[in-house]
């Protein structure tokens, strides 16, 4: 696991930024074509936003939604109305998102439909709990590894919204390239301590990543 740090928050918006785009325009060079998975959270939508701004091919790449609540988009709760505003004006080849549908079950099978054979770049944030996507201790689906690209899932009782999908662990895992985003000094901290005390996917979810041959780390000390 390779992690960056920095002590300013230009300086972590660039960086992340650079590694970002550099990695979407290799994609394209690549395949002729990418896709980007990004998490919700507030952490990313700085670094979106200057994404935004880059001069990329974006009609050659798909925007996937790593996860989601299960509650209508005009919600508060929702992550994608912020993930949508990060990047108003942006013309995607196709966006794939959690769309709010009559039945939970009913917007993942939509999804699932929709989704790649397997992700370019991931992006996701970590919890202080180490939670990443939609993932949680103690989750039934670390114990049963599933095929399915995307799963329902449910925060613990503390979460105002406990009702959750996302893109399950292994399809993450086979992303050709994540990237971890941090900021603060109690999350970096958190991280440190727990790459040196190992306790197991089920108490610190984000240790099932940490041996994907391409993965990077970039935390903001604020």
């Amino acid at each position: 696991m390779n992690i960056q740090t920095f002590t300013q928050e230009a300086d972590w918006i660039q960086a992340s930024t650079e590694e970002i785009a550099n990695n979407l325009y290799e994609q394209i060079q690549a395949k002729g074509e990418a896709n980007l998975a990004v998490s919700g959270g507030t952490t990313p939508f700085v670094i979106y936003q200057e994404l935004a701004q880059q001069v990329l091919n974006f009609s050659q790449i798909d925007l996937i939604q790593v996860d989601e609540r299960y509650v209508p988009k005009s919600s508060p709760e929702s992550n994608w109305q912020n993930v949508y505003k990060s990047f108003e004006g942006v013309d995607f080849r196709q966006i794939i998102r959690f769309e709010y549908l009559d039945q939970i079950q009913n917007t993942l099978s939509q999804l699932q439909s929709q989704l790649p054979p397997k992700l370019g770049l991931t992006i996701l944030g970590m919890g202080l709990d180490g939670h990443f996507a939609s993932l949680f201790a103690g989750g039934e689906y670390w114990d049963n590894p599933n095929l399915d690209k995307a799963i329902i899932t449910q925060a613990p009782a503390n979460y105002p919204t406990r009702d959750r999908l996302s893109l399950s662990p292994e399809y993450i895992y086979n992303s050709e390239q994540i990237i971890i985003l941090i900021k603060g000094q109690d999350k970096y901290a958190q991280l440190q301590n727990q790459l040196q005390n190992l306790t197991g996917v089920k108490n610190w979810p984000l240790e099932y990543l940490y041996n994907h041959p391409n993965i990077s780390v970039y935390a903001y000390l604020e």
